[in-house]
């Protein structure tokens, strides 16, 4: 593992989100050694009425830490950073006051924490992202650009966003991406092109409490459902329990888990996670519907542990075509039964690993998937293969890869750098 490394570090989500890979990484690297500097996100469009309270809870991290430029120290060798930046891709002026006055602030903050030749890592290709590298970029600092999503299809600046891209990945002395059709972008671009998809954090799941942490399901095909009926966290009497956790977005395919609920009334259909769109308003009103709302990461596995059958009802769209859902293996990791609409990227992590199933968006065959995952068995050896494909997700062993890559481009630059001052 990297140590010793100061870090400036772009992320896409602010750090208190849905915990994700970008504050997975920038923990196990402050853990190492390396200090980092954690960037909130600073925008990939124009913020609309449903960022109201995102962006007020940004102002308010800013006021709440004015004299330390906006830094929050939230643990050792890790700084989180509330920049207030003007969104991307805007007019001259816009631009302007970025880079005259804004991002100078966040340059201020590098400084004042002592950083020297940072290595820049950025999830965001916006041409804010680009400016910031520029200005902090020294000849010993290396660029790291992993690529996680298809901004472009999230953006009405298409053309300005791709034209950013293009120049971070031309600039980048790395780049990670999640699956084979993002790293099929990057590669015209640029030849160091891994594909290092997000991993699990096999600790928030252990597995002696999946064997013997009081619910049946290792010893009977159904077993599950009576763990369900002991978990505290899941207040519901109905049976099977049918699960999903994460954030309920517009990728969600909520008509789908409407019309699942109307036809299965007498299962429980339980939804941990923060609700982003009003679509869900419907879905929420039925009476086998249960919405949990946001929770702890830290306590996910609890609740997944009382779930029968776990689902990722994704929506097939453009975007999603590159999505493999962070959720699957923790799903996996508590060894519980999987469903999944059939994302591409999705379909291609089950054509290697053959432990979920993936069906189309149509009612019917859903839940024909649901009551065949239902019906078999649930014993021991299913729990222990599903828990043996997550480990190979393991966070640690992820970002180890990573920082033998980023170590080997080190010395390689430290090399060219020696030869060319000789």
């Amino acid at each position: 593992m990297i140590t010793g490394r100061d870090i400036v570090y772009i992320s896409s989500i602010e750090w208190d989100f849905l915990w994700q890979g970008p504050q997975e990484i920038a923990t196990r690297l402050a853990q190492a050694g390396n200090r980092v500097l954690y960037i909130e996100n600073t925008g990939i469009r124009s913020p609309g009425l449903r960022d109201v309270d995102r962006v007020a809870q940004r102002l308010k991290r800013w006021t709440q830490s004015w004299r330390s430029l906006g830094v929050r120290q939230v643990a050792p060798n890790l700084n989180v950073c509330s920049p207030l930046v003007l969104p991307p891709f805007g007019s001259n002026l816009r631009r302007q006051l970025n880079r005259r006055y804004l991002l100078p602030l966040i340059e201020r903050t590098v400084r004042s924490l002592g950083m020297r030749d940072p290595l820049l890592w950025t999830y965001l290709p916006t041409d804010t992202a680009l400016e910031l590298i520029n200005s902090l970029r020294t000849p010993q600092s290396l660029v790291v650009y992993y690529y996680v999503d298809n901004f472009s299809l999230l953006t009405p600046y298409t053309q300005q966003l791709k034209q950013a891209e293009q120049s971070l990945m031309q600039l980048s002395d790395l780049i990670f991406t999640t699956c084979a059709g993002l790293a099929a972008h990057c590669e015209p671009w640029n030849s160091k092109v891994h594909i290092i998809p997000y991993g699990v954090n096999l600790d928030a799941f252990p597995i002696e409490e999946i064997i013997s942490g009081g619910n049946g399901a290792a010893n009977n095909s159904h077993g599950a459902s009576q763990g369900a009926k002991q978990n505290d966290l899941i207040k519901s009497d109905k049976s099977p329990v049918i699960g999903y956790v994460g954030g309920l977005h517009r990728h969600v395919d909520f008509d789908l888990l409407t019309e699942m609920a109307h036809a299965r009334p007498d299962w429980s259909w339980v939804y941990v996670g923060s609700v982003h769109t009003a679509s869900g308003r419907k879905l929420a009103e039925l009476p086998n519907v249960h919405f949990l709302g946001a929770q702890p990461h830290r306590k996910l596995a609890s609740y997944i542990r009382g779930f029968d059958v776990c689902i990722v009802p994704y929506v097939n769209s453009p975007y999603t075509q590159t999505v493999v859902p962070t959720k699957i293996n923790e799903y996996l990791a508590v060894g519980k039964p999987v469903i999944s609409t059939a994302l591409p990227a999705v379909s291609d992590f089950n054509e290697r690993h053959k432990v979920l199933l993936t069906t189309d968006n149509q009612p019917e065959d859903f839940l024909r998937a649901i009551e065949q995952a239902l019906q078999s068995p649930n014993n021991a050896a299913a729990i222990a293969r599903r828990r043996e494909v997550a480990s190979l997700g393991d966070w640690q062993a992820r970002v180890e890869v990573m920082s033998q890559l980023i170590h080997t481009e080190l010395q390689s630059k430290q090399e060219k750098n020696n030869q060319g001052q000789q």
